[in-house]
């Protein structure tokens, strides 16, 4: 096996473990639970991306979560993204979502595990361009430093598992954002 997909399936099985620890603390979390309301529980945020030059790149992506307990959330993430090449005369626009589950580990650090599905232009052997769907799995880690009573910003690396020939980012993908 090589190094790379040896590295991945252990960065799998600790975005699994991690995840599990949820379920044991569960109780713990269950008083904390019953005293918060639910619009306390919603958060929002997401990223901005912007590349000029050859590659003319602009990323667009809100996120809506919920934190089910202090330590884990869920959420949903949209992706819209503008990619212009300069050197050919190429502009497309790319859109999607994505489902991600994150657990605090300690004080800001956290794991994430994240399913993306992608709406990009490819061109087949005849050259005609169609559109396809792009699943993307990623797994990884980060960090939130607090800004306030429910702000803050994060900055993360995660890695693509399902990296294809199709894939718009080389791993590792770093994603720097806010949620409020």
């Amino acid at each position: 096996m090589n190094t790379n997909k040896s590295l991945l399936y252990k960065l799998v099985l600790i975005a699994i473990f991690i995840m599990s620890i949820n379920i044991t603390n569960a109780q713990y979390y269950e008083k904390n639970k019953k005293n918060t309301k639910v619009k306390d529980r919603v958060f929002f945020g997401g990223g901005l991306g912007l590349q000029f030059g050859t590659l003319t790149i602009i990323d667009i992506k809100p996120l809506i979560g919920y934190k089910v307990t202090p330590k884990f959330h869920v959420g949903l993430e949209l992706t819209y993204s503008y990619l212009q090449n300069n050197t050919i005369p190429f502009s497309t626009d790319i859109y999607g979502a994505s489902v991600f589950t994150k657990y605090y580990i300690y004080e800001g650090f956290f794991a994430q595990a994240q399913i993306e599905a992608l709406n990009i232009e490819v061109l087949d052997v005849n050259d005609n361009i169609s559109r396809i769907w792009l699943d993307n799995y990623y797994v990884g880690a980060g960090y939130l430093q607090k800004i306030g009573a429910r702000g803050g910003m994060y900055i993360m690396a995660l890695w693509n598992l399902k990296q294809s020939e199709y894939s718009l980012y080389s791993n590792p993908l770093i994603s720097i954002g806010f949620t409020f």
